[in-house]
């Protein structure tokens, strides 16, 4: 638990994503590299994983309102402080009915450890800031990564 409160500014600046082009309009997808870095639990070596990153926006106008879908996906790959190989996948969803200037999406991600590494999970929010100026995302809170070997 200690580990998972030292850790999470380090996954926050790992999932903090500046874009120039706008999301304002009713669908848009974008694709970026990013980094994460998190402890394995299991051996608290430090994971880093980099690899493409793709948040998907798309809205539609109804005559109740609006309708909104955000979805976002990450599938890196890195290795830990010992050298052991890691693929991640970290995915997350939700709907919205309103439009807003933020939206929190919850995630899950599986860090699956290759050549008899440890594995674990972890899943949080991540908030999506949507304006003209473009879009951010940011890690605004974490769940205890839970050890699966």
């Amino acid at each position: 638990m200690n580990s998972t409160r030292r850790y999470l500014p380090i996954l926050v600046v790992g999932l903090v994503f500046f874009f120039t082009s706008s999301l304002a309009a009713d669908s848009q997808q974008q694709t970026f590299d990013s980094t994460l870095r998190f402890p394995n639990p299991c051996n608290n070596l430090l994971v880093t994983v980099a690899g493409p990153t793709k948040v998907d926006y798309h809205g539609n106008s109804t005559d109740d309102g609006s309708h909104l879908n955000v979805h976002l996906q990450v599938e890196a790959s890195g290795q830990d402080d010992s050298g052991n190989p890691y693929h991640t996948n970290l995915e997350g969803n939700a709907q919205f009915d309103d439009v807003a200037t933020s939206y929190d999406v919850p995630f899950h991600s599986v860090w699956a450890g290759q050549q008899g590494a440890s594995s674990f999970t972890l899943s949080g929010v991540i908030r999506v800031f949507v304006s003209d100026a473009g879009l951010a995302s940011q890690a605004v809170a974490v769940d205890p990564a839970v050890c699966t070997n």
